[in-house]
């Protein structure tokens, strides 16, 4: 399996006898070198230190093998499953969604932002693993945890519209003890959204 996306070519490897996923950062030509090596340090430190706090506190994120930040790598346990968005098209399509509005909440709870919380980066095996935080943050701001839930129901629109996912995904993130101010939040980003759109 080979994968090349706007931030990184991803792909299959071995890593000491075991199946592994090995990341690399795309450099971006349009940058000055330094500037650019400098920004791509940073987004990995970043990420990695991120998924170390959500490994430290018992969440269903990848393992990390290896990180190379020299040469932008980061190898990371390969995960068994389907993606969400293939767990969706199954009769306890429920299941997952509670699951992942669950992960996604815990994750928020941390004070982490995914950032691209689509059904494409959960993975459904036993149970729901959150995968690429190549775009993840640190805030405990509210419109920016909106700014996920608008992603993921977006996501859930666009290609599963039939399930209506979105009442049973919101019904379970608002389990979330602090998830009130969230949900206002996402009011105002989706009433903005509309108000945009029909400004053309």
């Amino acid at each position: 399996m080979r994968f090349r996306g706007a931030e990184a070519i991803v792909e299959s490897v071995k890593w000491n006898g075991l199946d592994a996923i090995s990341k690399i950062r795309n450099p971006r030509s349009y940058r000055h070198p330094t500037l650019e090596k400098r920004l791509v340090r940073e987004r990995m430190r970043s990420e990695v230190r991120i998924i170390e706090k959500l490994i430290l506190n018992g969440l269903a994120v990848p393992s990390l093998y290896s990180v190379d930040i020299a040469n932008s790598q980061i190898i990371m346990e390969f995960l068994e499953g389907m993606t969400l968005e293939q767990a969706l098209r199954h009769k306890n399509f429920e299941k997952s969604l509670v699951g992942t509005a669950e992960l996604l909440a815990s994750i928020h709870s941390l004070g982490v932002i995914h950032g691209d919380p689509t059904t494409s980066n959960f993975l459904v095996n036993e149970k729901i693993h959150a995968i690429d935080f190549g775009l993840a943050g640190i805030s405990e701001d509210d419109e920016a945890r909106a700014s996920d839930l608008r992603v993921l129901l977006e996501s859930l629109d666009s290609h599963h519209s039939e399930i209506s996912g979105r009442d049973i995904f919101l019904k379970a993130y608002s389990n979330w003890t602090n998830s009130s101010s969230v949900l206002e939040a996402l009011k105002v980003l989706e009433l903005r959204g509309r108000y945009n759109l029909m400004r053309g």
